[in-house]
C-alpha cells in the first residue's frame, strides 16, 4: 500500500485504552482514530462503551502522511509482533492498550510500558527470563506510538497511553455529546 492509494475507509493509525474494570459510569478511557483521507476521530467513552463526547479533527496532508511514512517504515517490525501482549504486571488498577496500524494490525497489550532491557537483564529472575520477548515487543509499540505521538504534537495533539488533549480549532466536522445521559440540574 502507498500512501496515494489512502481513503477515507481505511486507518492509518488507531489507539484505544480503556481501563481493566470499574462501575458503569466511569471514565471509560478514549480512542483515537486516524484515517486515510486525514480525518482524526476522538471519543471519549463512559464504562460499558457508552460515548461520551464524539469529536472528528482534520490533519493536513503532511501529517497524515509522515504518520503513513512512519508506520510503513517500521512495518518490517509491528507484523512481527504477536496480536495479545500480557506483560503481568497486574499492580492495581491497570489499563487494556489497543494499537491498530495501517489498516489491520492490531495489538493488545495489558498495562503497556517502556521496559529498560538492559537494566531487568542485570536484575535478572524469572521474570525477565519468562517476559523478555514481551517486554521487547511493547518497547517497539512504545516506539512507533512515541513517533506518531511526536508528528501529532506539532500540530498540539498531546498524546500519551492515558490521554490525549487536542486544540479546538482543529476540528471540523461535529462534536456529539449524549445529553440523554446529563443529569438535569434542579
Amino acid at each position: 500500500m502507498e500512501f496515494q492509494d489512502l481513503n477515507k475507509d481505511m486507518v492509518v493509525f488507531s489507539y484505544h485504552v480503556s481501563p481493566n474494570f470499574g462501575m458503569e459510569g466511569d471514565d471509560g478511557g478514549f480512542l483515537l482514530e486516524l484515517r486515510g483521507n486525514g480525518n482524526l476521530k476522538f471519543v471519549a467513552y463512559r464504562l460499558f462503551d457508552e460515548i461520551k463526547t464524539m469529536k472528528i479533527f482534520k490533519l493536513d496532508r503532511e501529517e497524515t502522511k509522515e504518520i503513513f511514512e512512519l508506520l510503513k517504515g517500521s512495518e518490517h517490525i509491528w507484523r512481527q509482533i504477536p496480536e495479545k501482549l500480557d506483560n503481568h504486571l497486574n499492580d492495581g488498577p491497570g489499563n487494556i492498550n489497543e494499537f491498530i496500524f495501517l489498516n489491520g494490525k492490531k495489538v493488545q497489550a495489558h498495562n503497556i510500558r517502556k521496559t529498560w532491557l538492559p537494566g531487568e537483564a542485570l536484575r535478572g529472575g524469572p521474570y525477565y527470563k519468562r517476559f523478555r520477548k514481551v517486554m521487547k515487543y511493547e518497547n517497539q509499540v512504545m516506539h512507533i506510538f512515541e513517533g506518531i505521538a511526536r508528528v501529532l504534537k506539532k500540530k498540539e495533539i498531546h498524546l500519551t497511553l492515558e490521554h490525549c488533549r487536542i486544540r479546538e480549532r482543529y476540528k471540523v466536522k461535529i462534536t456529539w455529546i449524549d445529553k440523554t445521559k446529563q443529569q438535569s440540574r434542579i
